[in-house]
């Protein structure tokens, strides 16, 4: 038992040391609140000092008794604190002033042994005034406590009545404890050892007690799911010590079976814990029944939010189902099913979740009940009647004959109704009440939001594919167009020239190479041959293949070559096929008597190319905002008015740069700026010098 005893208070010291360090971090400056935490920090003090006691077992008694009455004391104080909100009879202050007068006296009649003064002989030190004394400051308490329960509002019982219930227990069982010391001058032995752990099953109380009492200035915050983990284990500790009292008289009264049949209880009771344990109506039940008693709001809304975000931005299924689970986690529901407006203005189910729907349920958006749902927002309890009692504002049948099925709760984005979803009854029967339908109303608005967002996100990517596929088959047309352009040359100089040798070799070349790049064309279409990787290339090669499909075209250019020997890393076929476009460009706006002049140059590590026409000219304003814009053409249905954005974007993709000079009614210059790198075989020579060793 001596061990025992100090575990105990040292148990109570710990218990109020803790709703010490929580009441002290969470005080707010009120004289109440103070109160609270001195009476908790004396309970630490007494916890600590009688385990001391019983450690030492030497320490006089009458200092035991003075722990015991400012222990008292300081509970009265708080007590009393708490009649200053309401007015007092006569009596009552009479009470209060002799309470207070009591536990001073017992404290002073407690060190009167060691202050070395002389005892008077008519008062002796004698153990019972002390007892006694303790015994009425007990009743005291437990009066006290009855008259502040009876005096608040019904309504404000609600938040005192773990105070009342943590304090009574108290004082009560202290009131048997000094009872029997009293009676048989010696304190019960279990019931003194046992006095710890009780005083510490109290400390929890006391904090919910003021958690529900702001005005006492002390801003706690006890956690739902703290409360929900202790109580669960604190229920099956009971549990299991009450299993281990069973066993312990099976085995003491059933003779030869008694040790069999202990066992076999035993494994039964903890066969019956582990199922209570993983049933989810049992943890249900056990949340609704703390939610209900412990707390002044049925949800925990920053939980709530929290629960609701993570749900919908996991990953482990698709979103619309996560929607289903976020909207059912709130409502503590098993399964659900999501509905949305389709194409058709219908609502189809979208997801399920345990929750199996009819094949092929479909469901006009024009019913009264959904124009409810969007207009008020209105939740369903399909339990209940029909809202005001109009029959035509009844759920759908369909959605009521669903399994289960318990709410309907809207899915409303900027007053348009885009779904909603269907819970099932919750696992333990449950109150629907204004704080679930303002919760659900919250949630269903940041679903609809989501779920508004996923649509157009997958609508904005059916448009890229479109846009990608349009954009090919612009390209595609543009390099048709080009080819046509120079088979309708070809077919206006045939008849006159068709007998001229060198006209019919130009008319064979040029063919040849529009076959080819058509062959190309489908190839790339197909996928059959990969995408042409850049080499190093002369760029004088580039810029005869440009003029040879150019030569057609009137005027012809006039290439003056400043710089020989000009490498760059590109494709010969892409890069031609841009500067023939730019080209082709200047000759249109030259027009058949213009000029046309192509440059190449050498300047800063850079091969230069300049392409420079007389024609009309393009003011800043067009070569700023238009002449790079894609699809946009001054050539009405002659052009495509994609070539010189293809051209810029090939240009700079080689790391290259695309200047254009241009004065209307002069002509413009087309200054394409590309870097330079070693000959192929200089590269070649200088990869073997490296590699050499």
């Amino acid at each position: 038992m001596h061990v025992i005893i100090i575990a105990s208070y040292l148990t109570a010291a710990a218990a109020f040391l803790a709703g010490t360090a929580l009441l002290g971090v969470s005080w707010r400056g009120q004289r109440t609140g103070a109160l609270l935490v001195l009476a908790m920090m004396v309970s630490v003090l007494w916890g600590v000092f009688l385990a001391y006691v019983e450690w030492q077992r030497t320490v006089a008694v009458n200092w035991v008794l003075l722990a015991e009455v400012l222990r008292y004391g300081a509970w009265i104080v708080f007590v009393s604190a708490l009649f200053s909100a309401w007015p007092m009879s006569g009596l009552l202050r009479g009470l209060h002033v002799v309470a207070h007068a009591l536990w001073v006296a017992l404290a002073l009649y407690c060190l009167g042994p060691v202050t070395g003064f002389p005892q008077p002989t008519w008062l002796p030190f004698s153990t019972n005034v002390p007892l006694v004394g303790t015994l009425l400051l007990a009743l005291t308490g437990v009066v006290f406590l009855e008259q502040i329960y009876r005096n608040v509002q019904l309504e404000q019982r609600w938040a005192l009545k773990f105070l009342v219930i943590a304090l009574g227990l108290l004082f009560a069982y202290d009131i048997f404890l000094y009872s029997y010391a009293v009676l048989y001058r010696q304190f019960n032995a279990s019931a003194w050892a046992a006095r710890g752990f009780i005083n510490a099953l109290l400390v929890p109380l006391l904090l919910v007690a003021a958690a529900r009492n702001p005005q006492w200035s002390l801003d706690v915050g006890v956690s739902r799911r703290a409360v929900f983990y202790s109580t669960s284990l604190l229920v099956v500790g009971l549990y299991i010590i009450a299993t281990a009292i069973g066993g312990y008289y099976v085995r003491l009264y059933g003779g030869d079976w008694g040790r069999v049949a202990e066992i076999t209880l035993v494994c039964f009771a903890l066969l019956l814990v582990l199922l209570i344990a993983f049933s989810g109506q049992a943890r249900s039940r056990l949340r609704m029944f703390l939610h209900k008693n412990f707390f002044s709001l049925r949800h925990d809304y920053r939980e709530e939010w929290l629960r609701l975000t993570a749900t919908l931005s996991a990953s482990d299924m698709e979103l619309s189902q996560r929607a289903v689970r976020a909207m059912a986690q709130i409502m503590d529901s098993p399964a659900g099913a999501l509905f949305m407006r389709g194409d058709t203005d219908e609502f189809v189910p979208e997801a399920r979740w345990n929750m199996p729907t009819p094949a092929g349920l479909k469901l006009p958006a024009g019913l009264p009940a959904f124009a409810l749902m969007r207009t008020r927002r209105w939740i369903y309890d399909l339990s209940e009647p029909p809202p005001l009692g109009d029959e035509q504002l009844r759920a759908p049948a369909e959605l009521t004959d669903l399994p289960r099925a318990w709410l309907l709760v809207p899915l409303v984005l900027e007053d348009r109704l885009v779904g909603f979803v269907v819970l099932a009854q919750a696992r333990a029967r449950r109150a629907f009440d204004w704080e679930d339908i303002d919760l659900l109303r919250a949630a269903g608005s940041q679903v609809a939001g989501i779920m508004a967002q996923a649509a157009d996100a997958r609508r904005l990517a059916e448009a890229r594919q479109f846009e990608g596929f349009n954009r090919l088959t612009a390209f595609l047309m543009h390099d048709l167009k080009n080819l046509a352009a120079q088979q309708s040359l070809l077919l206006q100089n045939a008849e006159r020239h068709k007998h001229n040798p060198a006209f019919v070799d130009d008319m064979l070349a040029t063919v040849a190479n529009s076959v080819q790049r058509i062959s190309r064309l489908l190839e790339q279409l197909r996928g059959d041959v990969a995408p042409a990787k850049p080499g190093r290339v002369p760029l004088a090669a580039v810029l005869d293949k440009a003029l040879d499909e150019c030569r057609t075209q009137s005027p012809r250019p006039e290439y003056l070559p400043v710089a020989d020997d000009l490498w760059v890393q590109t494709d010969i076929e892409q890069l031609a096929t841009v500067l023939g476009h730019v080209i082709r460009n200047a000759q249109d706006a030259a027009q058949a008597h213009g000029h046309v002049t192509l440059r190449s140059k050498r300047e800063s590590g850079h091969a230069i190319i300049e392409i420079e026409d007389d024609g009309a000219g393009m003011d800043e304003d067009f070569i700023r905002n238009r002449l790079f814009t894609p699809f946009f053409t001054t050539k009405a249905s002659k052009g495509m008015g994609i070539g010189a954005y293809q051209a810029r974007a090939y240009v700079h993709s080689l790391g290259g740069t695309m200047r254009v000079n241009s004065t209307p009614g002069q002509g413009s210059v087309f200054t394409i700026q590309l870097p330079l790198v070693e000959p192929a075989k200089a590269a070649m020579v200088a990869d073997k010098q490296r590699t050499a060793p």
